[in-house]
C-alpha cells in the first residue's frame, strides 16, 4: 500500500485552498490548510510534512520568512511557492534558497500544474544525475557536488517560464552554453534558437542584423533580409554582452520587447515577433545604468530574472572533471595526477574557455597519449595562486617515464641486432651516465657554494666517490 503523503495549503483566499483540497483529493493525500503565518508556524511544529505550497504573501507574513523557517524545521519537505505575475522575482529567489519551484496565479495549466506536483510528491532521486547528464548534451561540465549544480536545477526550472532571463558571467564561463540549455529545456525547443553578439558589430549592421532590412536601404542592400527577431519568431533570441549594444539600439529592443513589434531598416511596415529573450553579460549593468551606459528600462525588461555562473576559480573541483571530459571525448587521451593537480591548483582568469585553449594547445605540441604536468605550459606553474607544484612521487615517476621513452627512441633506430656495435653501444650508455652523475654533483657544488661535504651529505655518497665521478684522483 501507498503511503499517504501530508500536504500542507497556505494561502489566505478560501478560493485556492478550495481548489488544492479538491485536487489532492486522489492523491491519497492529507491535506491541511493554513490561512495564515502565525498558523504555519504552529502547524510545522506539530506535523511533519513531505509537500508545502505557501502563497508568498500573506496578510501577517512574508512567504520568504516561511520558507526559511519550514527548510530549518523541516529539510525534506518540498516547497512550492504561489505567487502573481508582479511577484515573480521574489518566487525566483525562494528557489534559489530551498523553494522546488513556484506557480503563477491564476493556475491556468492544469495539466502542468499536476505534473508539478506528482514530481514533488514522488521525487526521483536521480533528479540531479539526469540533469547533470542532459546539461553534458549542451557542452556544460560539472562535478556532483559543485556550484553548478544549483545553477543549472534553478535554470531548468526557469527554462519553462514565459520570463526573460539574464546571464551574468565572466569571460570563458560558457553563457552561450547556458541560453541553449534553457532554450533546450523551454516550451520554445521546437523554434528557432538564435543568438548574436550585441559587442561584435558596428552600430548601423546591428540594427539590420536585429531587426532585417529592405532592398536599398543601405549601400549593398541589394536585397530585402529578415532580420533575427524575424527569424526567432516563436524560439529563443540570445543578446550576447548585451552591454555593449549602443544607446540608439538600446531604445529600439526595449520597444520590440515591450511590444513584439519592430520595423526593418528602410521600411515603415511594423512587424511582429514572439521570442523569448535571454541576454548575457559579463559587466554589471546596474553600474552601467548609473554610469548612463545602459538604459534602466531596458534592463528591467531583459532581467525578468537573474541567472551569475560561478567563475572556475570559484570551484576548483570542476576544473578536473571538466578536463578528463573533454580530453577524453575529443582527443581519446587520459589527464595524469601531476597535470590535475596543476590545473587545479591555477586560477583561470579566461575560465572553461582558457582551460579549453591550454588543453588544446598542449595536446597538439606534445602528441600525447597522456596529459602530464610536463606537458602544461609554464604560464601556468608561474602563477601566484599555485599552491603547490609537482609532488616528490610524480618527479620520480616522470624521471622514469622519460627513461623508458629514452630507451624506446634508441631501439627505434635499430631494425635488427645486426646492426648494433654492442660493446661500443654500452660504452656510450655508460659515459652518459657517467655525465648525468657529474651534472648533478656540479649542480650541487654550485647550491652550496662548492661546499664538498654538504654535497656528499646530499648525495648520500661519499667523498672518494665524489672525486671518482668527477675524474678527479
Amino acid at each position: 500500500m501507498v503511503e499517504e503523503k501530508n500536504v500542507l495549503i497556505v494561502d489566505d483566499e478560501i478560493e485556492v485552498t478550495s481548489f488544492f483540497r479538491y485536487l489532492f483529493s486522489n492523491k491519497n493525500c492529507a491535506v491541511t490548510i493554513a490561512n495564515s503565518g502565525r498558523d504555519t508556524s504552529d502547524l510545522i511544529r506539530k506535523t511533519t510534512f513531505d509537500l508545502a505550497l505557501l502563497d508568498i504573501k500573506l496578510p501577517d507574513a512574508n512567504g520568504l520568512d516561511l520558507l526559511a523557517q519550514i527548510k530549518k524545521m523541516q529539510p525534506s519537505c518540498e516547497v512550492i511557492m504561489m505567487t502573481g505575475y508582479s511577484t515573480v522575482k521574489s518566487a525566483v529567489t525562494a528557489m534559489q534558497t530551498g523553494a522546488r519551484d513556484y506557480l503563477e496565479k491564476p493556475f491556468d495549466d492544469i495539466d502542468r500544474l499536476e505534473f508539478l506536483l506528482e514530481a514533488a510528491l514522488h521525487r526521483n532521486a536521480t533528479y540531479e544525475e539526469n540533469l547533470q547528464q542532459m546539461a553534458m548534451k549542451f557542452g556544460i561540465v560539472y562535478a556532483p557536488m559543485s556550484p553548478m549544480s544549483n545553477v543549472i536545477t534553478l535554470a531548468a526550472k526557469l527554462a519553462k517560464k514565459a520570463i526573460n532571463i539574464l546571464i551574468e558571467g565572466e569571460t570563458g564561463t560558457g553563457k552561450e552554453l547556458f541560453s541553449r540549455f534553457i532554450h533546450g529545456q523551454s516550451m520554445r525547443v521546437d523554434y528557432p534558437f538564435i543568438g548574436i553578439n550585441c559587442g561584435a558589430i558596428s552600430e548601423s549592421l546591428l540594427e539590420s542584423e536585429l531587426f532585417g532590412h529592405e532592398k536599398g536601404a543601405f549601400t549593398g542592400a541589394v536585397k530585402p533580409r529578415k532580420g533575427f527577431f524575424e527569424l526567432a519568431n516563436n524560439g529563443t533570441l540570445f543578446l550576447d554582452e548585451i552591454g555593449e549594444a549602443p544607446l540608439p539600439i538600446q531604445v529600439k529592443l526595449l520597444r520590440a520587447l515591450e511590444t513584439g513589434e519592430f520595423m526593418r531598416v528602410g521600411s515603415e511596415a511594423i512587424m511582429k515577433s514572439n521570442v523569448r529573450i535571454v541576454a548575457a553579460t559579463n559587466r554589471n549593468l546596474e553600474s552601467e545604468v548609473e554610469q548612463k551606459r545602459f538604459r534602466a528600462d531596458l534592463l528591467y525588461r531583459i532581467e525578468g530574472v537573474k541567472l551569475a555562473i560561478p567563475p572556475l576559480r570559484e570551484r576548483p573541483q570542476d576544473v578536473a572533471v571538466i578536463a578528463k571530459h573533454y580530453l577524453n571525448n575529443r582527443y581519446g587521451i587520459e589527464l595524469h595526477a601531476s597535470a590535475e593537480e596543476i590545473l587545479m591548483n591555477y586560477s583561470w582568469p579566461g575560465n572553461v574557455r582558457q582551460l579549453l585553449n591550454i588543453l588544446n594547445q598542449s595536446v597538439v605540441i606534445h602528441e600525447c597519449k597522456t596529459l602530464r604536468a610536463e606537458h602544461l605550459p609554464g604560464q601556468l606553474f608561474a602563477d601566484a595562486n599555485l599552491i603547490r607544484t609537482i609532488s616528490s612521487f610524480s618527479k620520480e615517476q616522470l624521471i622514469e617515464e622519460e627513461i623508458q621513452k629514452f630507451i624506446k627512441t634508441i631501439l627505434e633506430y635499430f631494425h635488427s641486432t645486426d646492426e648494433i656495435d654492442f660493446k661500443n653501444f654500452t660504452d656510450r650508455i655508460k659515459y652518459i651516465e657517467s655525465e648525468i652523475a657529474k651534472k648533478i654533483i656540479e649542480k650541487g657544488l654550485v647550491e652550496t657554494k662548492g661546499n664538498r661535504s654538504k654535497v656528499c651529505n646530499k648525495l648520500n655518497i661519499t667523498p672518494r666517490i665524489l672525486r671518482y665521478i668527477l675524474n678527479e684522483k
